[in-house]
């Protein structure tokens, strides 16, 4: 099916950049986006607000010249899901 949407000049930069950097086309890479943010609709996104704000923090953190290292990243998200998990059980 074929769709047409309207976003920002900025939105489709970042995504055509990050659809170039992981090699698929935009429009698989949309595609994969709407299907990771309804999968589990049902119980809830994958993709929560904290997520998005870990990420822009993280982002700015590496662009700004301070990276993490890969253990330090795990560790942070599973604190973060471990969090998460007991405010909202199943």
């Amino acid at each position: 099916m074929r769709l047409e949407v309207t976003i920002s000049d900025q939105l489709y930069s970042q995504a055509q950049r990050v659809a170039v950097e992981i090699g698929v086309s935009l429009d698989r890479f949309v595609s994969e986006a709407v299907e990771l943010r309804l999968e589990d609709e049902p119980s809830g996104p994958k993709v929560t607000p904290e997520l998005v704000a870990a990420l822009r923090k993280a982002k700015a953190d590496v662009e700004a010249g301070n990276g993490r290292t890969m253990a330090q990243v795990e560790e942070s998200l599973a604190a973060k899901r471990a969090a998460w998990l007991q405010a909202n059980p199943r």
